[in-house]
């Protein structure tokens, strides 16, 4: 029968119980808290064990390439086409006479159901953004329109037109909706 010496049995079970976040108890050990590093359990047993427990490193953030946004990439749309050869005295009022033409089209009774917002304005040229939501798709939720608008003379046109798709499940290997 092999027997264990009651000292090297204690540094066993110190060891043991500190691993698993539970106080040791016994002589030459003091009551350790749970959350106590293991290596202060086993170093308390013997003070000749240098052995220290470390915890491993988090894995290291995706890129944001790599990152799954659910959002497709910006595609241009051939121009011109309805309703975007509207023109308008400033670039809000394009923006939303060319949301008016897309509800009507629609058969949308309300136009404010698709909502606008300006990306940014200068003296001569405007983003803004048309967003159809709630898509009747189980794979997209979304419909947004980036609408590129010039000035030429006292009125404002769209000049180009770009599409891109908010993803219910994320995008899929061809760029699409998954």
């Amino acid at each position: 029968m092999i027997r264990i010496a009651r000292t090297g049995w204690m540094m066993i079970a110190a060891a043991s119980l500190s691993a698993c976040g539970g106080e040791t108890d016994g002589p030459g050990d003091s009551p350790q808290p749970a959350d106590a590093p293991a290596a202060a359990s086993v170093a308390a047993a013997d003070t000749a064990d240098t052995t220290r427990i470390t915890p491993p490193a988090p894995p290291p953030p995706a890129a944001p390439a790599q990152q799954d946004t659910g959002v497709t990439a910006w595609r241009a749309l051939e121009m011109p086409s309805e309703p975007w050869t509207q023109s308008a005295e400033n670039p809000q009022a394009l923006l939303r006479r060319v949301r008016d033409v897309v509800a009507a089209q629609l058969e949308e009774p309300d136009a404010s159901v698709l909502p606008t917002r300006m990306e940014s304005t200068s003296a001569d040229s405007a983003t803004g953004i048309l967003v159809h939501p709630d898509q009747a798709d189980d794979s997209v939720r979304d419909v947004e329109f980036r609408l590129h608008m010039r000035r030429q003379g006292a009125t404002w046109t769209v000049v180009a037109v770009e599409r891109r798709e908010h993803c219910r499940r994320g995008v899929a290997e061809g760029g699409l909706c998954a």
